[in-house]
């Protein structure tokens, strides 16, 4: 992964002049290599940030860099939390621009998705409270997330619009149907939002079904014991198999096919 390799060769470099210019000592290399490691850390996470300031959100979506840069920061950060992720099904992603609508139990979901999809560009749909923090206000402008304030449905409804735009102009989309975590003592999803399918439905694109097993474990069990958390990418469904369904029926048939696949492991 890019930001571990970065990693790496920062903490060899700084380890190696803190050796070379401070002491030649071999003795100190017990103070020289977590100091190393320390400074590379920070250096690394300024250069990040960095780029998403100055240049990262002022790029198009379709930047590989910028998903580059996610994909291996969602790598560091699932060994950060001791999280296996196992993948199913991506023979199932389609080639056109599709919408995902998967089950929703952690805040991590929007990395499993992503992480699993391995496809640009693709962004999502959260809650406004999620971009309250200047780091992912940052972020989320990075990759052109829709901030979704389901508590005014005006601001509700423009957010709506503009991740429908994105849609038409070939940006996949990833959303959660049950408006937030509803509960972690199930798995399945458990709210029906009909409005959600509008996003697949006017820009008439492909709806891809997820369902994530497991993913509750990351508030339930505490970070340093190991999590396996399951992604299943079920068959798309085509515009030509929902075209003269309402919302609800959409929502009710991608509602029983992710919670049928939650079922089957429990």
């Amino acid at each position: 992964m890019l930001l571990l390799f970065m990693l790496l060769v920062l903490w060899a470099g700084f380890t190696y002049m803190f050796y070379f210019l401070i002491d030649l000592s071999l003795w100190y290399l017990f103070l020289w290599v977590p100091s190393g490691l320390l400074v590379a850390l920070i250096v690394e996470v300024l250069i990040l940030y960095l780029y998403l300031l100055l240049i990262g959100q002022h790029t198009k979506n379709e930047e590989p860099i910028k998903h580059i840069l996610l994909r291996s920061a969602s790598w560091l950060l699932f060994k950060l939390i001791r999280v296996k992720l196992e993948i199913n099904g991506k023979e199932n992603i389609p080639n056109e621009t599709f919408v995902v609508y998967a089950n929703h139990k952690s805040n991590f979901d929007p990395f499993f998705i992503y992480y699993s999809m391995n496809r640009k560009p693709i962004t999502a749909v959260g809650k406004k409270d999620l971009f309250k923090s200047h780091i992912m206000k940052i972020v989320g402008n990075t990759f052109k997330a829709v901030e979704m304030d389901r508590e005014n449905d005006r601001e509700a409804a423009k957010a709506m619009i503009d991740a429908i735009k994105q849609v038409k102009n070939g940006t996949s989309m990833i959303i959660f149907p049950e408006g937030g975590i509803k509960t972690r003592d199930v798995e399945e999803m458990v709210n029906l939002r009909a409005g959600a399918y509008k996003l697949a439905i006017k820009p008439k694109a492909t709806i891809l079904p997820v369902a994530i097993i497991g993913s509750s474990k990351t508030a339930k069990v505490p970070f340093y014991r190991r999590k396996v958390i399951k992604v299943f990418i079920l068959p798309a469904i085509k515009e030509s198999e929902y075209q003269g369904m309402n919302t609800t029926e959409i929502g009710t048939r991608v509602e029983a096919l992710i919670n049928q696949k939650v079922k089957e492991y429990e």
